[in-house]
């Protein structure tokens, strides 16, 4: 994508753009879980990622139809075998570019964490090379604000780059200047602790090795599978290892609820939990621990927020998958 011609601002546009009232925006990857209302949010944007399988091709923007589409095709694991595409720097470039140029004076950028994926990188690049010409449009229209472009790793993974995404928007909406953001974000990306629970080990075991996560080991997977076990391993900061074991979806998903409603009870940094769900969400709504901890989260004003994971998430964590994440102190992580 060019830049459109620069050309000298009218009167009534110098005027119009000062009175503009000062604009934030926020960019998010595909792969970051985060509520329907916060993706409809016209101050949101998403950065697409293509992922192919075999010879088809699905675009992860959070879209609802694409999602069930990618769980009815790819049902029985057919996403082991596939790979993300995502937009290189001068993609991204010009994806900034056309997006917030002129309607905005600061955007935050939020990516899944830069030790499992390139999309950081090139976010970065692009913002980079995106400036000069964001420069040279806003002094054509007699936009005379500055315009700052913050990219920032979440250092982690599906809910858990949801939650900072979500934190960042209550600050926006409580009006909190883009310059006292930074350290309130950073604590909470710090302190955000995402527990992934894959439901085929063999599955979650071939996925994790091309992120280069040795987490999972095949003794492991051989023993567990002929077991029903299932993994619950922790993100953070960047970093995976597991920190429990259970025999059963139920099971797992029911002692990681009690530990997570356990967490919000000592306090959260944000007050938003979120649970991601490779295949339909009423799996998840029906259990009993899911209602414990939605009753937990609304007497201790935490928004609970149970979604379908993104194309992206259910490709690298398998069917059935869930994710859980949270930003609190650290734990001594027992279940």
């Amino acid at each position: 994508m060019h830049a459109p011609e620069a050309t000298a601002p009218t009167l009534e546009q110098d005027v119009t753009s000062q009175r503009r009232p000062a604009r934030t925006g926020i960019v998010i990857d595909a792969s970051c879980d985060v509520s329907a209302d916060f993706i409809a949010h016209p101050d949101v944007a998403v950065i697409p990622i293509p992922i192919r399988i075999g010879p088809v091709t699905y675009v992860d923007q959070h879209d609802a139809d694409a999602t069930s589409r990618y769980m009815r095709e790819n049902a029985n694991g057919e996403g082991v075998t596939g790979q993300s595409i995502p937009l290189d720097a001068a993609q991204m470039s010009a994806f900034f570019l056309e997006r917030f140029a002129l309607e905005y004076d600061s955007v935050f950028c939020l990516t899944i964490t830069a030790s499992r994926s390139p999309i950081h990188d090139a976010a970065r690049h692009g913002s980079t090379l995106a400036m000069n010409a964001i420069r040279t449009l806003r002094q054509a229209s007699g936009i005379t604000r500055p315009f700052q472009f913050r990219v920032i790793d979440t250092r982690n993974m599906f809910a858990g780059s949801g939650v900072p995404a979500m934190a960042l928007m209550d600050m926006l909406r409580a009006q909190v200047p883009p310059k006292d953001i930074r350290d309130p974000l950073q604590r909470i990306i710090d302190t955000t602790h995402t527990y992934y629970v894959p439901d085929n080990l063999g599955y979650a075991r071939t996925r994790s090795r091309v992120r280069g996560d040795r987490s999972i080991k095949l003794l492991n997977v051989l023993l567990g599978s002929a077991l029903d076990i299932k993994p619950i391993i922790l993100g953070r900061n960047g970093d995976t290892h597991p920190v429990a074991r259970f025999r059963g979806r139920d099971e797992a998903w029911s002692r990681l609820f009690a530990h997570a409603g356990a967490q919000v009870r000592r306090g959260l940094y944000a007050p938003h939990l979120v649970v991601s769900h490779a295949g339909p969400v009423q799996e998840v709504l029906q259990l009993e621990a899911l209602a414990r901890l939605r009753d937990i989260c609304e007497k201790e004003g935490v928004h609970l927020h149970v979604l379908p994971m993104s194309i992206t998430g259910m490709m690298n964590i398998g069917p059935g998958g869930l994710t859980l994440a949270f930003a609190g102190e650290p734990q001594d992580g027992r279940f």
